[in-house]
C-alpha cells in the first residue's frame, strides 16, 4: 500500500541562521524589528511531503505518484514553474508534474505567478539551507512557493515553503482527488519530530494517534 504524509507548520519563522561557533552573530546580523513583527510572525508556511511503500521510504517509492502530484498542482494551479537543476541550469519548465515525480536532477523548484528572481533561486538551490534563508525569504515575499527535493531511504521526498497557508487547501485537494490503494495523512510538524513518530505508518496504521488526520 502507498502512504502519503503531509507534515505542516503554519506559520513558521524563517530566521537567518548564524554559525553555531559564533553565538553572537545572530544578534549582530538580525534586522531591527518593531514590536508588531514579534507579535505577528511572518505568514510563511513550511510543509514536508513524504511517502512510503512497505519498507521503502520516499515519494519516489510509491506506485501512484498522482496521489500527491495531482492535488499539489491543483492547489498551486496557474503558476509558472522554474527549476534549478543540480547542473547549475535554471530555466522555466512546462512539466512540473514530471519534476515532482522524479526530482533527482533538480535542486529546487519554484512556482510563481510572475518570473522568479533567478539569482535568489540559484542561491537557495546551491547554498546550505541555513545560508540560503535570506534569498528564500525574498522569493516568498515576492509570492513564490519554493520546493526542495529531500533524500529519503528509498528515493526522494519534498519539502516546501509557501507565503500562504497550504494545509487546508491541500486537504481539500486530497479529498477532491481520491486515489485507490493509497492512504494519505496530514500531521502537525511539531507533533512528529522524532523518527518514531515520523514513521507512524509502521506501527500505528490500525490505531492512529490523535495527532494524525487521515484525509483519503
Amino acid at each position: 500500500m502507498d502512504i502519503v504524509k503531509y507534515f505542516y507548520e503554519e506559520p513558521v519563522l524563517l530566521e537567518a541562521f548564524a554559525a553555531e561557533t559564533d553565538p553572537d552573530a545572530r544578534r549582530r546580523a538580525a534586522p531591527t524589528l518593531g514590536l508588531e513583527a514579534f507579535l505577528t510572525p511572518p505568514p510563511y508556511c513550511r510543509g514536508y511531503l513524504a511517502g512510503s511503500r512497505g519498507d521503502r521510504s520516499g515519494l519516489t517509492a510509491i506506485t501512484r505518484p498522482e496521489a500527491f502530484v495531482t492535488p499539489l498542482l491543483d492547489v498551486l494551479a496557474g503558476l509558472r514553474w522554474t527549476a534549478a537543476r543540480r547542473s547549475g541550469e535554471i530555466a522555466e519548465t512546462a512539466e512540473p508534474a514530471e519534476v515532482l515525480r522524479d526530482p533527482a536532477a533538480v535542486a529546487a523548484l519554484a512556482g510563481s505567478s510572475a518570473s522568479v528572481q533567478i539569482d535568489d533561486l540559484g542561491m537557495v538551490a546551491s547554498a546550505e539551507r541555513r545560508d540560503g534563508i535570506p534569498a528564500l525569504r525574498r522569493l516568498l515575499d515576492a509570492g513564490a512557493t519554493v520546493l526542495f527535493p529531500e533524500p529519503a531511504h528509498g528515493g526522494w521526498d519534498w519539502s516546501l515553503f509557501s507565503p500562504t497557508p497550504l494545509k487546508d487547501r491541500l486537504v481539500a485537494a486530497f479529498r477532491a482527488h481520491p486515489a485507490e490503494g493509497v492512504r494519505r495523512f496530514v500531521v502537525p510538524y511539531q507533533r512528529a519530530q522524532s523518527e518514531h513518530k515520523f514513521y507512524f505508518e509502521r506501527w500505528a496504521l490500525g490505531d492512529l494517534p490523535d495527532w494524525v488526520e487521515e484525509v483519503g
